[in-house]
């Protein structure tokens, strides 16, 4: 048998383009320090992110109010965002709706656009591409805008084969993975519930599609509508509703958030 050295490097003396063996000394003697916190006790920047919710329950409000908050630095949720450059992909909202939606959302958030210039938008809507074919793109223009933080919405709009086979969805989240790690970005994304009731399901088994799929995520944070509250109209009449949200997470960083309420 050869003999070791202390780092093991006559294990790995071959250049096959992968990642080199490192033993546990070495990165003991010399450990990295842990990527920066992008949402405080949520998510670290280059890592993944899944919003999870029924359909139109508001996860793309969601997503344009952590864009902004992310911009401006301010919580989102209740958790702090650290100042960042962020690339919203646009695959479902009418072009001009969407910019509605950021006037609508920074006016009810009462904060002043002062660093909107962070946020730039791609709007997809009637031109989206499978992943694999959408990512060469993505990453080039990710790159020139200086993006920190990518956010996809919705995720379905691009994704490849048949979301219940954990071999398609392996590969697509293996693209969420060279995303990352090419740009260096945390990349969001939101995703739909499956059908039926939800409320007796984990957070992380309620997204449609493949265990594997709704697994991958290093954060998830999952939405719950809970029942509607009425909102007297001027004339005092009961007009229209405001739901609820009950949000919970599956973390691998972070302590998770449990059942917290919006």
């Amino acid at each position: 048998m050869k003999e070791n050295n202390k780092y093991y490097d006559d294990w790995d003396d071959e250049d096959d383009g992968l990642p080199r063996i490192i033993s546990v000394a070495e990165l003991l003697g010399n450990p990295s320090k842990l990527p920066e916190e992008v949402i405080e006790s949520v998510v670290r920047q280059g890592h993944k992110m899944m919003i999870s919710g029924a359909s139109k329950s508001g996860k793309s409000f969601l997503l344009i109010e952590l864009a902004i908050a992310l911009a401006e630095g301010t919580k989102w949720l209740g958790f702090q965002c650290r100042k960042s450059k962020v690339m919203y992909i646009n695959l479902e909202i009418d072009r001009n709706s969407l910019i509605h939606r950021f006037i609508d959302i920074y006016e009810a958030l009462g904060i002043k656009p002062k660093n909107a210039h962070s946020i730039s938008i791609w709007n997809l809507r009637g031109s989206s591409k499978p992943l694999d074919e959408l990512i060469p793109e993505l990453i080039q223009k990710a790159t020139l805008q200086g993006a920190e933080v990518i956010i996809l919405d919705p995720i379905y709009k691009v994704m490849m084969g048949d979301e219940n086979n954990a071999t398609d969805m392996a590969n697509l989240t293996n693209l969420f993975d060279k995303i990352c790690y090419e740009t260096g970005c945390t990349f969001v994304y939101s995703h739909h519930h499956s059908k039926g009731a939800q409320g007796f399901k984990k957070s992380m088994d309620r997204a449609s599609g493949s265990g594997g799929f709704s697994r991958d995520a290093d954060t998830q944070l999952d939405m719950i509508q809970l029942s509607p509250i009425e909102v007297p109209s001027q004339n005092n009449s009961c007009e229209s509703s405001i739901t609820d949200l009950r949000l919970e997470s599956s973390l691998n960083e972070f302590v998770n958030v449990l059942s917290k309420r919006y």
